[in-house]
């Protein structure tokens, strides 16, 4: 089914009745004080609608390891300030494969379709089990950006974590962000302008649907794996366990936005740290009254006519 709203129309009511706020933001991933990788982000968000993207890609010496890149791309509405995406697009190149993925939603934020490009080897690999129809729904995993940059601090720093859902095609997961009440002295990096007074944060996931379904290759894997780990465990010694993520939160604009400034993240490779590197907001012009009630009526026209 072909997506219901243009760009063009997006872009209009992103902009609103009102003037929008445009943020970019560019993040920068060192392992053991070489970089690695590199994010580069930008989002518009307005008092009704939203936009966000995202490019990732590896940089430095991780490219003779791992080299490869992955963009994100998201347009909604906002609900009370809650994102309701009509059009998410993820799309890259990882270990000389390329792969593309686009899902549509209704207005209320169900899935319409999804549009899977993916090496036939990842199909294989990484099947899943179906998701209920009902858990089906957006946030996608790029909207609850938008979600988590808008909340306040009294949000993510009470007695229990702010929890968000999103839905990525084929699984749901819950994910959770707790932050002390108390702030603390961030120290200076010559990798980062950004320092003082922080908030850490801990941040996690519990999958909901979609539970992976691995294949036999892949169980012996797992039990060879896990029979190796209580060896090492009987004799006393270190098992290397994944640490969850430490994250470091700014808020900007006078309380507007929160904003990760740092991070410590584990990964295949190691612990890897993350850098705020340069920040930005722009107030975008705003659209007339008229140009906005022109594009509501032929976004509704056109959804009239697909029903």
């Amino acid at each position: 089914m072909r997506f219901l709203l243009s760009t063009a129309m997006i872009a209009c009511l992103a902009q609103g009745a009102a003037a929008a706020d445009k943020i970019t933001a560019t993040y920068k991933f060192y392992w053991n004080g070489l970089l690695v990788s590199e994010a580069n982000t930008s989002a518009t968000i307005a008092d009704e609608a939203y936009d966000f993207a995202l490019d990732f890609r590896m940089r430095g010496v991780a490219k003779l390891f791992a080299n490869g890149r992955s963009s994100a791309r998201v347009e909604g509405a906002l609900q009370d300030g809650a994102p309701i995406p009509l059009k998410y697009e993820n799309y890259g190149r990882w270990d000389g494969k390329d792969y593309a993925q686009t899902m549509t939603f209704d207005a209320d934020g169900g899935m319409v379709e999804n549009k899977l490009e993916w090496p036939k080897k990842w199909l294989e690999e990484f099947k899943r089990e179906p998701v209920p129809e009902d858990l089906q729904v957006g946030p996608d995993p790029a909207s609850i950006v938008i979600a988590l940059i808008q909340r306040s601090l009294s949000d993510v720093t009470g007695d229990a974590p702010y929890v968000v859902r999103s839905f990525d095609g084929d699984s749901v997961f819950d994910w959770d962000v707790s932050c002390s009440a108390e702030s603390i002295d961030l120290e200076p990096s010559g990798k980062s302008p950004f320092a003082g007074a922080a908030y850490e944060c801990g941040f996690g996931g519990t999958l909901v649907a979609g539970e992976r379904i691995l294949t036999e290759k892949q169980k012996k894997k797992a039990e060879k794996r896990r029979r190796k780990e209580e060896k090492r465990r009987a004799k006393g010694k270190k098992v290397d366990e994944p640490k969850p993520p430490k994250i470091w939160v700014q808020s900007f604009e006078d309380g507007a936005y929160l904003l990760p400034v740092r991070a410590e993240v584990s990964t295949g490779m190691g612990r890897v740290t993350m850098y705020l590197t340069d920040f930005s907001l722009d107030d975008l012009p705003s659209v007339n009254q008229a140009s906005l009630d022109d594009a509501e009526t032929a976004v509704t026209s056109r959804a009239d006519g697909a029903e």
